[in-house]
């Protein structure tokens, strides 16, 4: 299994491999293969987004206003505690050679770069009336591939003040940046739609914020121009008259919905998490307000991310992470809260229990659904962590020493660890054993096979004698 890990306070990304059962808190589990950092640029340029473009590219987007892109190479891992070609009479180090497992390591080069795409100014005013009382930094929200455009080389990357660039990866490998277009500030996500009935013409996104209700969007095919064609409306006050707040924090879409009742109108179907603890299902043939608001914890406690599941770890999600079907049937998702809970919930906002409640310790900063197969997970704990989704159980645990802002999973294969010859001997006198064993059960089997057969043989010739 190899992880590609944003690691916040040195600017670094990690590549850790390692195989199933790997646990670094754990002296006695297995530990990882190869834990390295690359590209380590400090704090203040962090990675904040990662989309791997192929197993030889991939791009960062960094806090300091700067996406990267990255050309990754690999090779085979060399032991350094060892001679790369051990002399034949050094036979112990050549028995240590040979027991070692071999795997390829990457290293990543900087091969182009787009720089001063973050604008903190544009977010002082929202600084000010924000719940949060802090001053907001400008950081990239989403970046990610316009699917339309089949080469995948046509990328989105939108940022909390609202500005939206589009970035091409020329034929010669250089970025250029074809636009930037602006939408209403502040924005926690932007989520681009990627399902199958997808216009080709146009690209369609949703996003929202803070006081900024959920809008969709339309660009045009040649990134020139932006059409809201959609905004959601609040939901009625509450019990005691007051208005419910707005702060959607992420949003994904299904396929439209198959009862379409109005023709006249879009059809659109998408869920969203709030922070204020609100599970919303939206069908904008049903109109402008959600088609339910669920409450899904009873002290409101502030969620901030979401993912789709499948129950028995099917992959269900499309690669933006938009769910592929069309009702809320199927509907079930992974969030988390500021503390340390990571929640699965049902579309009825049942909850279907907790991942790693006795092992997280900090905030959850990053969860993502992988393959329908694993939950990726890190945060404050500066633990990277992979869980099975169907059965919750921890498969990976790693220390990384720095708070975890990303994560992706660039495959799933196991390392193959070769036995030492002593190894080697003890499996096959273990074989031995089990064959030895296997054959006397067959012979005592058959031994008491043949007194049961004479016994009855017995009783018959008897029986016959007693007739005559």
């Amino acid at each position: 299994m190899r992880l590609l890990v944003s690691c916040v306070d040195s600017g670094a990304i990690k590549e850790i491999l390692c195989n199933i059962g790997t646990d670094t808190s754990i002296k006695t589990a297995s530990q990882p293969f190869h834990v390295a950092p690359h590209l380590a640029k400090g704090l203040k340029a962090h990675v904040g987004r990662i989309w791997m473009i192929s197993k030889d590219e991939v791009l960062l987007a960094r806090n300091s206003g700067v996406v990267e892109l990255v050309k990754i190479s690999k090779h085979v891992k060399k032991n350094e505690a060892l001679q790369a070609d051990p002399k034949e009479e050094n036979q112990n180090e050549k028995d240590l050679f040979d027991v070692l497992p071999k795997f390829d390591i990457s290293e990543f080069e900087i091969t182009d770069s787009i720089t001063n795409l973050l604008d903190d100014s544009k977010l002082e005013l929202f600084s000010k009336k924000s719940v949060k009382r802090t001053k907001l930094v400008d950081e990239f929200v989403t970046l990610c591939p316009i699917k339309k455009d089949t080469l995948n080389n046509t990328f989105v990357a939108a940022t909390r003040s609202g500005l939206l660039h589009v970035i091409k990866k020329e034929n010669g490998g250089k970025l250029t940046k074809v636009t930037s277009l602006e939408v209403k500030a502040p924005v926690e996500f932007l989520q681009l739609y990627d399902l199958e009935d997808a216009d080709n013409d146009r690209v369609l996104f949703a996003y929202g914020g803070e006081e900024n209700l959920v809008k969709l969007v339309e660009m045009e095919s040649d990134f020139k121009s932006l059409k809201q064609i959609w905004e959601a409306k609040n939901v009625k006050n509450d019990r005691l008259d007051m208005r419910v707040p707005v702060w959607p924090m992420a949003l994904k879409f299904l396929k439209p919905s198959p009862n379409e009742t109005d023709k006249g109108k879009l059809n659109y179907q998408f869920s969203a998490i709030t922070r204020w603890s609100h599970l919303i299902k939206y069908s904008t043939q049903h109109g402008r307000k959600p088609l339910a608001q669920i409450d899904l914890l009873p002290k409101r406690e502030a969620l901030s991310q979401m993912e789709f599941f499948d129950i028995n770890g099917e992959n269900v999600a499309s690669s933006l992470g938009n769910l592929q079907s069309r009702t809320f049937d199927e509907l079930n998702v992974i969030t988390t809260d500021y503390k340390r809970n990571v929640f699965k919930f049902d579309g009825n906002g049942r909850m279907l229990g907790k991942i790693g409640k006795d092992d997280i310790t900090g905030t959850s900063t990053y969860i993502n659904v992988h393959d329908g197969k694993y939950l990726l997970q890190g945060g404050l704990d500066r633990y990277v962590r992979v869980f099975d989704v169907k059965t919750n159980k921890l498969l990976v645990k790693t220390y990384v020493g720095s708070r975890i802002n990303f994560i992706i999973m660039l495959d799933d294969t196991e390392v193959e660890i070769p036995l030492s010859p002593s190894a080697k001997a003890a499996k096959e006198k273990q074989k031995r054993k089990i064959a030895e064993l296997e054959d006397d059960a067959d012979e005592l089997w058959d031994r008491l096979e043949g007194k049961a057969n004479l016994s009855k043989a017995g009783k018959k010739s008897k029986l016959n004698i007693e007739k005559l």
